[in-house]
C-alpha cells in the first residue's frame, strides 16, 4: 500500500464559519489538525491499521483510531458528539451526573459507561490513566491551569484545547463537529447534521424580521455583577440572525463573551429593550417578581413592565448541538410575543 507511512496531501477541509482550528486530509485517511489555542503543536489522526508516519514535525502529537477512550470536558462539544451519536467514544466527563440536561450522557453516566472525570482543574489523573484515556479535550478555561497542561504532557495523555466559544458565528461553534467527525471517523454524520444546522439558520434569516431590541445577559450569584454579551459574540449575532437587534451591539463589537458591569450601567442601556433574554445560569429566577425583588431596578424595564422576559431552558448553556434550533426559537418569540415558551426559552410569570 504505496500510502501507508505516507503523508500525501489530499485537501484542506474549507471551513465556512469556524476559524479557530484547521484540518487536513491526506490519502488513506490520514489527518492533520491544528487548533489555536496550542499553536505549537500539530495532531495527526492516523487510521486503524495504518503506520504512523515516519519524520514527522517536532510537537506532532499521534492519535491512533479508533478513539474510544476520550474524556470529554467541553460540555458544549459533548452535545455535538452526541448529536452525530458519537457518545460510545468518550469514557469520562467533567460534569458529575446532576449538572447534566443531555439524555444520552445522563443514562450512560448512570449506568457507568461514561466516568466523572474530577474538575478540569484537579482532574482524578489515577482514573484517566486507569481508563487508558487516549485524548483529553478541554475548554480554554485549561489556559489557566499550566500545571494540569504539564501534568498531561507527562503522563502522556494527549490534550487539546478547544476555542469554539471565541468563534465569531455562532454556526463556527457548531462547525467544531467536523473536527470530532474526523476523530471518531464519523465524518458523513457531522457534515449532514451541520449542513442542517446551517439550513436551519438560512431559513430564519430568510424568514419574518422583527427588528425589536432584545437585552441578553446574566447575574453573579451574589446580584452585584451583571455580565453582559459582548457585540461581537455569538449569542448577540444569534439575536441578529433571528431578526432582533441586539441592544448592546456596540460594547467591544470585535470580542466574543462577556463584559462585566452595573445594574446602573445596564439600565442605562437596556430600560427600553423589547425583550429580555435572561441566561438563567449562576443567579437564576423562576418568576418576574422575584427578579424585580432581587433587582429593583429591573421593575422600570420596558420588556418587564410588558411581560416580555424569558429565561434560558437549562439545556441552552449545553446546547452548542442546538444553535440552529435556539435561533429558530428566538425569531418565533420575536415574531409572536404571544408565544409562552420554547424548547430552550421559557417566558417569566
Amino acid at each position: 500500500d504505496e500510502v501507508d507511512g505516507e503523508l500525501i496531501f489530499a485537501r484542506e477541509e474549507e471551513l465556512q464559519y469556524a476559524t479557530e482550528f484547521t484540518l487536513t486530509h491526506y490519502e488513506g485517511g490520514y489527518k492533520e489538525f491544528t487548533v489555536n489555542t496550542l499553536a505549537d503543536r500539530k495532531f495527526l489522526i492516523v487510521p486503524e491499521g495504518r503506520s504512523v508516519p515516519e519524520g514527522l514535525d517536532e510537537g506532532t502529537v499521534i492519535l491512533k483510531q479508533p478513539l474510544n477512550k476520550i474524556c470529554l470536558n467541553s460540555s458544549g462539544m459533548v452535545s455535538l458528539v452526541d448529536a452525530i451519536g458519537g457518545l460510545k467514544n468518550i469514557s469520562a466527563v467533567g460534569e458529575v451526573v446532576d449538572n447534566w440536561y443531555i439524555d444520552n450522557v445522563v443514562s450512560m453516566m448512570k449506568s457507568g459507561e461514561i466516568k466523572y472525570s474530577d474538575s478540569y482543574k484537579a482532574p482524578d489523573f489515577e482514573m484517566l490513566t486507569k481508563e487508558g484515556i487516549q485524548l483529553e479535550v478541554d475548554t480554554t478555561m485549561l489556559l489557566y491551569s499550566p500545571d494540569v497542561m504539564a501534568k498531561y504532557d507527562e503522563l502522556e495523555i494527549p490534550f487539546f484545547i478547544e476555542s469554539s466559544s471565541r468563534e465569531g458565528h455562532p454556526l463556527g461553534r457548531v462547525e467544531w463537529v467536523k473536527l470530532f467527525g474526523a476523530l471518531l471517523g464519523l465524518e458523513d454524520n457531522a457534515n449532514s447534521y451541520f449542513n442542517e444546522q446551517v439550513t436551519k439558520v438560512n431559513n430564519v434569516t430568510a424568514a419574518e424580521k422583527n427588528e425589536k431590541n432584545v437585552a441578553i445577559f446574566y447575574m453573579s450569584t451574589d446580584a452585584q455583577k451583571v455580565y453582559a454579551r459582548n457585540g461581537g459574540d455569538y449569542m448577540a449575532q444569534m439575536i441578529e440572525l433571528a431578526g432582533g437587534t441586539y441592544i448592546m451591539a456596540d460594547v467591544s463589537p470585535e470580542k466574543s463573551g462577556t463584559t462585566a458591569t452595573t445594574l446602573e450601567e445596564l439600565y442605562a442601556r437596556c430600560v427600553d429593550a423589547d425583550y429580555l433574554f435572561y441566561v438563567n445560569f449562576a443567579l437564576k429566577f423562576d418568576s418576574i417578581d422575584e427578579m424585580v425583588k432581587q433587582l429593583p431596578l429591573l421593575a422600570d424595564f420596558k420588556a418587564v413592565k410588558e411581560g416580555r422576559v424569558y429565561i434560558t431552558a437549562p439545556i441552552f448553556t449545553q446546547s452548542t448541538a442546538a444553535i440552529g434550533g435556539i435561533i429558530e426559537d428566538m425569531n418565533s418569540i420575536l415574531i409572536d410575543p404571544g408565544i409562552e415558551s420554547t424548547q430552550s426559552l421559557i417566558k417569566l410569570k
